[in-house]
């Protein structure tokens, strides 16, 4: 059976039993003490925008979405009493004031029209817009302007000395009628060259009209007619059936086809807030909330099925027709639980528990739980629990005021009510099925439908026979038994407890798991669990909540910290369809797939939340007074409800900014000291303004701003450049945002960082430059010229003089082997060696004016040199020259004679007489990035780090260090010298090729 069909024959029951109920539906009251400027509330009107505009003593109110602006006479306003509102067909709103005429508002600026403009009257009473004319009601004449040009025609009474006081319009066949106070009802015929205003009828003491299809109502001096619209018409002296008791000022019409009426009996105290149904005027002051017995006003938001109720003395109300949230009132009575199971229902309050099931209704009281329980003490055979055997201490001799209820829940086709006094098994008819004498805060049911007792500090106890108290005692002392349980659910064979202090257990097959104890979780602070989908929810002390699975393994799958969830204390946990419902302290959170739609007291849900229930689609919250019901279809399947944002004001450097001059293209120009704004914008009408933040961001690629309740956006100190500025609307109503581009704003550069002004200063500038090099580039060319070869010169120079310097080093020392043969009497080795010598200089001769030779040239020159100076040796020094196969020395081309020096020194160094078999070894090896790696190496004496020797004084590689640096390289990485003593030296030299 549906919920609604059960709530209904409770609520039944709930009158049965004389406990006063009705239902609150949520709304807002706005008086002088918050919004309005005045408590008199005359004339009412939503525009075709859903803005509410507001009529009072004391200057007009427009309320749009949750903001309120007031417009006075300061503004433009004819007259601060305004007594009549209407829109015409091009949007403008129209306002009839009580002494000052008419004030026409196009969205900027007011207009004026008086009876110096040709209005009959300067007292407005009522407004008419049909096609393009506006009609007034005056309290003498009527008039009718052009909406367009503001053409002004006016008629009064035939009858000079008769006020032509009007109450009302309506239309029927394409003509409008006029109702007056006394004088009748008129016609005024559609003829466009020359209007005439036709009296109809003689009726009387008209205070307000309403037509509804073919009839209309009639609001006359304490009651109402309902007839016939051409009955009304064309019957002269009218006796038609008198319905009510008090008079209508005005009425409404919603989308279900519901009136309701505005009444008020100037000197009688019946009026109020009615609905007219068959031909009934029927209160709905309980029902809206609505005290006031001076209701003047009325309109109707259809979108949004709001209905607001102007007084006399109590200034505005706001009433939800259509809630979210309906509050069900039981006056003096709160609600702690509900329970249902199948077509049964249960619920508990502060007094007692109705049940309701096929078989009727019951109301058990606190008198009869007591009953029970003195008639089990009295009968029973069985001893009663002791505090000293662990069990929880229950009181006996506690009252029936006193007894406070923990829980409910259903199993075995019974409601089992936890309490302080014991737990009750009660059937849906109201019978006790059984009284167990335990005091026990949180219970639940095993898989087998064994009563689980939860002890805060002596243990579990598992009930296999409740008849013959027969039970399995888990003492506190195993860590593995749950201690301060506070909550707990049944699920597929498996009974989770949730403990404020030691964190989760599950009972299966037998035996409890501490997932605390054996190191699967360690959130010790639990207070709430329910079931969502196949896995778990549970929330901590602290507000967070956890979705964990616990099917083949326990895991993790998300944390919803608390400062993502409205509220920092939950009262309850619950789940919909995927979607899970957590009550705090603030209101309703309900959260799916990452997003979350929050409903509070805007939507007519106030705290407290004393207990809650689901049932199919409904879930009912108790709280003080009553309890409320939502329809959670209505809240999770809703339509995005905004559409657009407009810029309603811009501030630029604290002045007004039109707002006209960007309401098309939505651009914004500026000069570049304009550059501080304040952008104030709207969405579209809303039902729930409050429900909404905003973010902005300046670009697309930016962050969006930390969220704000405010819509506007405050940009100081704005860099020159263009800027995209676009808005975030997240709806907590719905869990849906819209994101919108609000305006596309330039600030402009000063003129000096302006793109035309740089190309002008560059211009000039490159100009002048331009003529000073001209004049000199001549000049300098011939100058680097000359400079260039001077330095070119210079270098060979240095080359040829180093090279020079080379040559008489090593003559000195072929000299002095020459001599040595001669003084040796040795002519043949000195011939030979005088050949060898000659070919060598003419070698010399020939590279030493070249920069670079021929790698093939090269080696012979070495071969040639080392040919020599082993001759000195007697040819003891054993020779190896290696080449690379991938180096082709008849292509490759290396600095003149830099190796030389460093084969010279092998003999003149390297080998004294102690050094046995005495070797060098040349070798040429291609390195990557083509570098020619030049290896000399020898096995002589060498020499230790540190000590000065001839290799660091040679004066021939000290030019080769300064050869190699003036060719470009960087000396310590071309040449590297590694020598140690008696281990011989190397020399490593790079070249690049």
């Amino acid at each position: 059976m549906p919920f609604s069909r059960i709530t209904r024959l409770l609520l039944f029951f709930l009158l049965a039993c004389n406990v006063v109920f009705s239902q609150n539906l949520p709304g807002n009251h706005y008086t002088s003490a918050n919004e309005l400027p005045n408590n008199t509330v005359r004339s009412l009107l939503v525009d075709s925008n859903n803005i509410l505009w507001i009529g009072t003593d004391n200057g007009v109110v427009k309320k749009e979405n949750d903001a309120f602006k007031s417009y006075f006479e300061e503004d433009g306003l004819a007259l601060n009493s305004c007594w009549a509102i209407a829109e015409d067909a091009n949007g403008n709103i129209w306002f009839g004031s009580y002494g000052a005429g008419l004030s026409i508002y196009d969205g900027e600026k007011f207009r004026v029209i008086s009876k110096k403009d040709g209005l009959a009257h300067n007292e407005i009473n009522r407004l008419y817009s049909y096609r393009d004319h506006m009609y007034i009601g005056t309290s003498d004449g009527v008039s009718r302007v052009n909406i367009n040009s503001f053409e002004v025609l006016s008629w009064k009474s035939p009858l000079e000395d008769e006020l032509l006081r009007v109450t009302g319009f309506f239309l029927h066949d394409q003509e409008v009628y006029i109702s007056t106070y006394k004088t009748g009802i008129y016609k005024l015929t559609q003829n466009r060259e020359n209007p005439d205003l036709v009296k109809v009828n003689d009726h009387r003491f008209i205070y307000s009209v309403f037509p509804e299809n073919d009839s209309i109502y009639s609001s006359n001096k304490g009651f109402f007619t309902k007839t016939g619209m051409e009955d009304y018409i064309l019957k002269k002296h009218p006796e038609f059936a008198q319905y009510g008791s008090s008079i209508i000022w005005d009425h409404v019409k919603t989308a279900n086809n519901k009136i309701y009426a505005a009444a008020w009996g100037i000197y009688d105290t019946n009026g109020g807030i009615f609905e007219i149904k068959d031909n009934q005027m029927i209160s709905r002051a309980g029902d809206f909330n609505i005290p006031s017995k001076k209701i003047i006003s009325l309109a109707y938001d259809k979108n949004f099925g709001k209905l607001y109720a102007g007084s006399m003395d109590a200034g505005l109300f706001e009433v939800q027709l259509d809630p979210q949230v309906e509050f069900h009132s039981i006056p003096g009575r709160d609600v702690y639980g509900f329970s249902f199971r199948g077509k049964n229902a249960a619920v508990l309050l502060d007094d007692g528990i109705f049940l309701k099931s096929r078989l009727g209704e019951k109301f058990i009281s606190l008198d009869q739980l007591k009953d029970w329980q003195k008639a089990y003490v009295a009968n029973t055979e069985i001893p009663l629990p002791k505090y000293e055997d662990s069990f929880y201490e229950l009181d006996y001799s506690t009252p029936p005021a006193e007894i406070s209820f923990y829980d409910i829940k259903a199993s075995e086709g019974s409601f089992w009510v936890n309490t302080n006094i014991g737990i009750f098994a009660i059937k849906a008819s109201g019978k006790l099925q059984r009284y167990i004498p335990l005091h026990s805060e949180e219970i639940n049911f095993s898989e087998g439908g064994e009563l689980i007792e939860t002890h805060p500090y002596g243990g579990v106890r598992i009930y296999s026979d409740l008849e013959d108290f027969e039970y399995t005692h888990f003492r506190q002392e195993d860590p593995l038994t749950p201690t301060m349980v506070v909550n707990s659910l049944k699920k597929a064979g498996k009974t989770y407890l949730v403990s404020v202090f030691s964190g989760l257990y599950k009972w299966e097959n037998g035996a409890f798991r501490s997932y605390l104890e054996d190191g699967t979780w360690q959130e010790k602070k639990l207070r709430h669990i329910t079931q969502l989908n196949e896995n778990l929810a549970m929330s901590n002390e602290f507000g967070d909540v956890f979705i964990v699975n616990d099917e083949e393994e326990f895991r993790i799958l998300k944390k919803i910290p608390r400062a993502s969830i409205e509220g920092n204390s939950i009262s309850f946990l619950k789940s919909h369809n995927g979607s899970l419902l957590i009550g705090t302290e603030k209101g309703l959170n309900l959260y799916k797939d990452g997003s979350f739609i929050f409903l509070n007291e805007e939507q007519g849900l106030e705290q407290p939340f004393l207990g809650a229930e689901l049932n199919e689609n409904i879930l009912s919250i108790g709280s003080r007074g009553g309890f409320y019901q939502i329809d959670l279809s209505r809240v999770t399947d809703t339509e995005p409800l905004i559409h657009n944002l407009d810029i309603k004001e811009v501030y630029v450097n604290n002045g007004h900014f039109p707002v006209k001059n960007i309401a098309d293209n939505k651009r914004i120009e500026l000069q570049h000291d304009e550059n501080t704004l304040l952008l104030k914008f709207s969405t579209n009408a809303h039902p729930y303004p409050k429900k909404l933040s905003y973010q902005y961001r300046l670009n697309p690629k930016d962050e969006w701003s930390l969220p704000s309740s405010k819509p506007d956006i405050f940009l100081p100190f704005l860099p020159p450049r263009k800027y995209e500025v676009s808005v975030n609307v997240l709806d907590s109503s719905t869990g849906l945002n819209h994101t919108q581009t609000l305006a596309e704003l330039s600030i402009l550069p000063p003129f000096w960082r302006t793109w035309w002004f740089g190309l002008l200063v560059f211009s000039s500038l490159l100009l002048i430059v331009l003529g000073v090099y001209r004049y000199q580039i001549n000049q300098h060319r011939q100058f680097e010229e000359q400079k260039r070869l001077i330095q070119q010169r210079v270098e060979e120079t240095k080359m040829e003089a180093l090279l020079a310097q080379m040559n008489p080093h090593f003559i000195f020392n072929a000299m002095n082997s020459i001599q040595n043969y001669i003084l040796d009497s040795d002519i043949d080795n000195a011939t030979v060696f005088l050949g060898d010598f000659a070919k060598l200089i003419r070698l010399n001769l020939d590279h030493c004016t070249q920069p670079k030779i021929l790698l093939i040239e090269e080696i012979e020159y070495l071969r040639s040199y080392i040919r020599l100076e082993n001759t000195r040796f007697d040819n003891s020094v054993k020779v190896a020259i290696e080449i690379d196969p991938a180096i082709d020395p008849y292509d490759i081309e290396i600095p003149t004679m830099l190796l030389q020096t460093f084969v010279e020194n092998v003999f003149v160094h390297a080998f004294p007489a102690s050094v046995q078999e005495p070797t060098l070894e040349i070798s040429f090896k291609l390195l990557p990035g083509n570098i020619l790696l030049c290896k000399i190496e020898d096995n002589g004496v060498g020499y230790s780090p540190g000590v000065s020797n001839s290799v660091h004084q040679s004066k021939g590689i000290s030019l080769v260090k300064e050869r190699l640096s003036l060719l470009g390289y960087h000396v310590t990485e071309a040449l590297q010298v590694k020598t140690s003593k008696n281990k011989g030296t190397t020399a490593l030299l790079k070249l690049h090729i």
